[in-house]
């Protein structure tokens, strides 16, 4: 949460930027109180939306536990405006 401004923060749609468990089933409920466990695999989804600024967000990406650390999953998907316009062709 540190890296977001303060003067923006009014605008994230959620206090946590965990978003939900991936599993078995789809729609995996979010658990924030679970411990993160070897194998676990989760999205990590900062939402921001401003009606202010006509501008919404929403970058999924998904992270599964390691025993050490945390692979990410979406490491190689764009993340950014040019990014993401030359992947629809634009």
């Amino acid at each position: 949460m540190a890296a977001i401004p303060r003067s923006e923060r009014k605008y994230m749609q959620t206090g946590s930027f965990f978003g939900h468990h991936i599993g078995m089933a789809s729609g995996d409920p979010s658990e924030l109180a679970a411990p993160l466990t070897p194998g676990m695999g989760f999205t990590v989804e900062p939402w921001y939306y401003s009606h202010a600024l006509g501008l919404a967000v929403f970058i999924e990406g998904n992270v599964v536990v390691t025993a050490t650390s945390v692979r990410v999953l979406s490491a190689n998907l764009p993340r950014n405006t040019a990014e993401l316009e030359r992947m629809i062709g634009r």
